[in-house]
């Protein structure tokens, strides 16, 4: 008896439709720019385009993990495209979605695409000063991005430690950023400090700076407490300036300066624009607990 005579039509079927779906590429997704191994020179955003050969729902992106999911516009039933922030590294693209799938239970299915890249810094200038600023690890960006407040702490290369209190900033394009700082005088940090936001390697002039000092005064004592979640991490006894709003299209770099033992001010360390990769759209509070 022949072979074909065992089989039933609905497995003849199933058979089928499982030729056709292959012939047609699966209900799927695919990140279409950046291309796998590109390499990207900043300015620090990059396009993202995501394409299906099927209508798709809940789209996800994600750059090393961080969720940029928010900044993707749909363009059509089977489209998305969208601009994210990037920093210098390696980086690992990752987009997935719920698919139209006629052949598929439920109708839908569930697909997901990756593609790597490289991505260089797009200036070409070289700051000569000797402190010239530092890149952030893209590695950070886990932590910067990751809604709620962060607490990340920061070595200076002069040897001073700092806690980066990372913030929510509801209404902040991820272009802006809210700075502050302020010192931990219960570990012996009494001297005044100061961030100032400037174009690369100090150009022009100066965009925009907060200070933080000592409360009190000559002959005035004041108490401080130590920083703990209970009090915000604040002192009481330090008076910071209010946040400076900055934005990535005129500020290139943080510097970060102390007080000095006669009273001049010195630059303790510098960060380049990846800052803006790693906390672009957040609020940040530089607390210096380590001098």
């Amino acid at each position: 008896m022949p072979l074909i005579d065992t089989i039933s039509p609905q497995t003849i079927l199933a058979f089928l439709l499982v030729v056709v779906a292959v012939a047609l590429g699966g209900c799927t997704i695919t990140i279409a720019q950046p291309a796998n191994n590109a390499t990207i020179a900043l300015p620090s955003t990059t396009s993202v385009v995501v394409t299906g050969n099927a209508s798709f729902t809940s789209l996800r992106v994600t750059v090393n993990m961080v969720d940029f999911s928010g900044l993707m516009v749909s363009t059509g039933s089977s489209s998305a495209v969208g601009t994210v922030p990037l920093t210098v590294g390696l980086q690992t693209i990752t987009a997935s979605a719920t698919v139209s799938c006629w052949y598929c239970a439920g109708g839908t299915t569930q697909s997901s695409d990756t593609k790597s890249f490289i991505v260089v810094s797009g200036n070409t200038h070289v700051c000569a000063r000797s402190n010239a600023p530092i890149t952030l690890g893209p590695n950070l960006a886990t932590v910067g991005q990751q809604p709620g407040r962060q607490l990340v702490g920061y070595h200076l290369q002069n040897g001073d430690d700092v806690l980066i209190i990372v913030d929510d900033a509801p209404g902040l394009l991820r272009t802006q950023m809210l700075v502050e700082v302020d010192l931990d005088p219960s570990r012996g940090v009494d001297r005044s400090k100061g961030i100032e936001a400037w174009d690369f390697c100090q150009a022009g002039t100066l965009v925009s700076s907060v200070t933080a000092g000592m409360g009190g005064g000559f002959g005035v004592g004041v108490v401080c407490s130590p920083l703990t979640p209970a009090n915000n991490f604040r002192s009481g006894c330090t008076t910071p300036t209010p946040p400076m709003m900055i934005n990535q299209a005129t500020t290139s770099e943080l510097w970060l300066r102390k007080q000095g033992f006669f009273g001049n001010w010195e630059a303790a360390e510098a960060i380049d624009q990846s800052i803006w990769g790693i906390f672009g759209g957040r609020r940040l509070r530089f607390i210096w607990i380590k001098d």
